[in-house]
């Protein structure tokens, strides 16, 4: 009951200031759009490629070029004769065009392109290896190694933004570590905790209720987030309730780490700035942004423990973007999950056990 006192108290603090409250709702849903038009290629693209110099020798390895396929039929290259070097040149510039491939005379090949351009990258590599094929096949040399990519999962992403999009609904709900930090924070400025050492009121229903109101605001940001990135043509290939389900144990974990940053903290500013350091290197270190190399600690149930798995959003972010993204239902994401909330309790109960050491301590009267 006290617990909802202090959610409820909190809860129509949040809704006076409609300004922030906005702001912490839009925030989530500005960083899916920024991903969306930044990441807005499809995953397998199809690379405009110039060719210069054709000759009679080489127009088998042009035919093979334009048979290559991705595994559900898609061309890999789109093969066009370059106007002229100069132009060509100006269309790798302007990346109109991927690569100018040069064949001839004799079997002299080369591959020219803007080597800081990520999809030159991947284009080249794909033509070496074609071509490097098609010479293998004419002089009858035999293929050693045949690769067959098999796939984990029945889909996959589209699109860049299909891949990338649950990083970033990871680093969107983390905002709400220095959101909470700083409502904390907030009642120390204001003397309330001074005041609450004279009532019955516990560290832990005080905290409890805190986290109640900014859990009412997780959900209607978990929705928002999930509803803008469909919006914005994302390509959900799992369950969305379990997705739902997945960005709520996410916020649980980010309350709960803001509730311990809180602790530490005396006024708002230091709330913001400890609260966002610790959001920022969490979204680093999860792998939401950036995969991890795997430091393996022990293993459980099976599963192996890795160093960055101390944090509940390595968790929910692989468990995200398996739903999401690789259709993956509970009972591949039922560890992920369950150690996400396991370990947003794990944070609260700390997170408590400290706040009542030292902040309350230190609002004594």
């Amino acid at each position: 009951m006290r617990a909802w006192i202090v959610a409820r108290k909190t809860l129509l603090e949040t809704l006076r200031e409609p300004q922030l409250l906005g702001l912490t709702l839009a925030l989530p849903i500005i960083f899916v759009l920024i991903t969306a038009l930044t990441y807005g290629g499809t995953l397998l693209p199809t690379y405009t490629i110039l060719v210069s110099g054709q000759t009679p020798d080489s127009e088998a390895l042009l035919v093979d070029l334009a048979a290559a396929r991705y595994a559900d039929g898609r061309p890999l290259f789109d093969l066009s004769p370059a106007p002229s070097l100069e132009a060509a040149e100006v269309a790798l510039k302007d990346h109109d065009a991927v690569a100018l491939l040069t064949v001839g005379p004799g079997p002299e090949v080369s591959i020219r392109g803007d080597a800081l351009y990520m999809r030159f990258i991947r284009a080249s590599a794909l033509l070496e290896q074609a071509v490097n094929r098609h010479a293998d096949q004419a002089a009858g040399r035999p293929e050693i190694i045949h690769l067959v990519q098999q796939p984990l999962y029945p889909t996959g992403p589209l699109t860049e933004f299909d891949l990338y999009a649950p990083g970033m609904m990871v680093f969107a709900l983390l905002l709400l570590i220095p959101q909470t930090a700083l409502l904390v924070a907030r009642e120390a400025r204001q003397g309330t905790l001074s005041r609450l050492r004279l009532t019955p009121l516990s560290a832990g229903a005080f905290l409890a209720g805190v986290s109640g109101a900014q859990f009412a605001v997780a959900i209607v940001q978990v929705v928002l987030v999930f509803g803008a990135a469909l919006a914005l043509g994302f390509h959900n290939r799992g369950s969305l309730p379990l997705a739902v389900v997945v960005g709520l144990a996410i916020c649980l974990g980010a309350i709960g780490q803001g509730l311990l940053v809180a602790a530490f903290v005396e006024n708002d500013s230091q709330a913001t700035n400890l609260g966002s350091t610790v959001a920022m290197l969490q979204v680093f270190l999860s792998g939401a942004f950036y995969q991890m190399p795997p430091i393996t600690l022990f293993t459980l149930a099976g599963h192996p423990i890795d160093l960055f798995d101390v944090f509940p959003a390595t968790h929910g972010f692989l468990a995200l973007q398996g739903v999401l993204t690789f259709g993956a239902g509970l009972p591949e994401i039922g560890f992920r999950l369950l150690s996400g909330f396991a370990l947003a309790c794990l944070y609260f109960g700390v997170g408590v056990v400290v706040f009542q050491r030292l902040q309350l301590r230190r609002s004594s009267p």
